[in-house]
C-alpha cells in the first residue's frame, strides 16, 4: 500500500467492514496507526453510519438473550452472533448507540456491559447504586448515547425513590473516554410510567430522550431531554398526540425524533419531527389501522428504519414481526422473523472500531 497516496488510502479503507480492517492492522505499524487513529476511527463509523444495519435479540429463556444481525430480504437465514460473555450474566438489552451494544445484568442493573459486535470486545462497567428503605420503590434507569461535542460514548443512569407524595431522584454520567461516573447536580422533577414507555429512551442530537409525566400514574404528557455535552435536562416540544393518545415508545428514523401514539382499538400512528426542538415540524407519518395491514391494532409498535430511500418504513409490532409500511400508499406487508414464540427486539446498527 506504500504507492497509495496517503489520503486515497484513508478513503479506502474508511469503506471496509471492521473484520477486513482488522486484518489489515496486522499488515505493518503504519496501517496499524492510521486504523487506531481517533480520526480514523470517527471517519470509519460516519460511513458506516451511512447504510443502517439490523440486530435482533430474543430471548432463548427468561435469562438469557441471543443475537443476530438481520437482513431483511432473507430474514429466516441470518446467524446468530457470538458473544464473548456469557449472556446469562447480561440478559437485559439497555440499546445500542452506533455500533456499541449496552447490556446489564438483573434486577437493579447492578453492572453494564458496552459491547462491540464488530470487534468482539466488551468491558464491564460498575454501577453506582442507592439502597433505599423497604417503603421506598426504587427504579434504576440506563440508557447509552453519543456526545458529539466531547467525541464521547456516554451511560446515563437515572435512580428513583419515593411513593405517592415526594420523589426523589440522582442522575449519574459515565464517561466511556475518561472511564468514570459523575453525579449531575440538576434534579430530575418528573415520573415514568411502566405500564407504557417502561422508562425506555433514545439518543438524537446527542442528547437521551424520554416520555415522562408530572405526576404518578398520570400516563405520557411531557418530552424531556438529557444533554449530554452540558449534562443538563430540558423539555422538548411535544406532537399533538400526546393530548389524546396513548404515548407508548419513542424511536429515531433518519436521525430524526419520533414518537408512537395508540388510539386504542383505531389506530397506532407515528409522528416525526422534522426539525430537532420546533414543534411547528411535527408531523404524522404512519398511520397503522385494521384498514391497511393484516391484523388488528397492535400493542407495541416501534419504528426501526427506513427503507428504500425513504419510501418505506420497518416498524416493529409486538415484539414478534415486522410492518414494512409505504408511506406513499398507506398500506403494509408483514414478515415474520423466526420462531414467533420467541420476543423479539430489533435494532439499528452500524459497525464501528470504537475501543473498549
Amino acid at each position: 500500500m506504500s504507492d497509495v497516496p496517503p489520503d486515497a488510502l484513508v478513503n479506502i479503507l474508511s469503506r471496509l467492514p471492521v473484520k477486513s480492517l482488522l486484518r489489515c492492522r496486522s499488515l505493518s505499524k503504519t496501517e496499524r496507526a492510521l486504523i487506531d487513529s481517533p480520526h480514523f476511527v470517527n471517519l470509519h463509523t460516519k460511513q458506516s453510519m451511512k447504510t443502517d444495519k439490523l440486530l435482533v435479540s430474543s430471548k432463548r429463556t427468561y435469562s438469557s438473550t441471543s443475537f443476530r444481525p438481520l437482513n431483511l430480504d432473507s430474514p429466516q437465514t441470518s446467524v446468530e452472533l457470538e458473544t464473548p460473555f456469557d449472556t446469562t450474566d447480561f440478559p437485559k438489552v439497555l440499546g445500542t448507540c452506533h455500533g456499541l451494544v449496552c447490556l446489564s445484568n438483573m434486577p437493579f442493573d447492578r453492572f453494564i456491559v458496552l459491547w462491540n459486535p464488530a470487534t468482539q470486545k466488551y468491558k464491564v462497567i460498575l454501577t453506582p447504586m442507592v439502597y433505599p428503605s423497604s417503603s421506598n420503590v426504587l427504579i434504576a434507569f440506563n440508557q447509552v448515547g453519543y456526545d458529539h461535542v466531547n467525541d464521547d460514548y456516554k451511560v446515563v443512569r437515572l435512580i428513583q425513590t419515593g411513593g405517592y407524595v415526594w420523589l426523589n431522584s440522582m442522575v449519574f454520567v459515565y464517561s466511556l473516554k475518561l472511564n468514570m461516573w459523575r453525579s449531575v447536580e440538576q434534579r430530575f422533577p418528573y415520573y415514568f410510567n411502566l405500564a407504557l414507555c417502561q422508562g425506555q429512551g433514545v439518543c438524537v442530537n446527542s442528547a437521551l430522550h424520554w416520555v415522562v409525566s408530572k405526576k404518578p400514574h398520570l400516563g405520557n404528557d411531557l418530552l424531556v431531554s438529557f444533554d449530554l455535552a452540558s449534562q443538563s435536562f430540558r423539555l422538548v416540544p411535544h406532537p399533538e398526540c400526546f393530548n389524546s393518545d396513548m404515548i407508548t415508545s419513542l424511536g429515531v428514523l433518519g436521525g430524526c425524533l419520533c414518537v408512537v401514539g395508540y388510539r386504542e382499538l383505531r389506530s397506532n400512528d407515528v409522528w416525526v419531527m422534522g426539525e430537532y426542538g420546533v414543534k411547528e415540524w411535527w408531523s404524522k407519518l404512519v398511520a397503522l389501522t385494521s384498514g391497511n395491514v393484516s391484523r388488528c391494532v397492535f400493542l407495541s409498535v416501534r419504528p426501526i428504519t427506513y427503507l428504500k430511500n425513504g419510501k418505506e418504513v420497518v416498524l416493529e409490532v409486538n415484539q414478534q414481526w415486522f410492518e414494512i409500511y409505504d408511506i406513499e400508499k398507506k398500506t403494509s406487508r408483514q414478515i415474520m422473523i423466526g420462531d414467533s414464540s420467541r420476543r423479539i427486539s430489533t435494532y439499528v446498527y452500524q459497525e464501528t472500531l470504537v475501543r473498549l
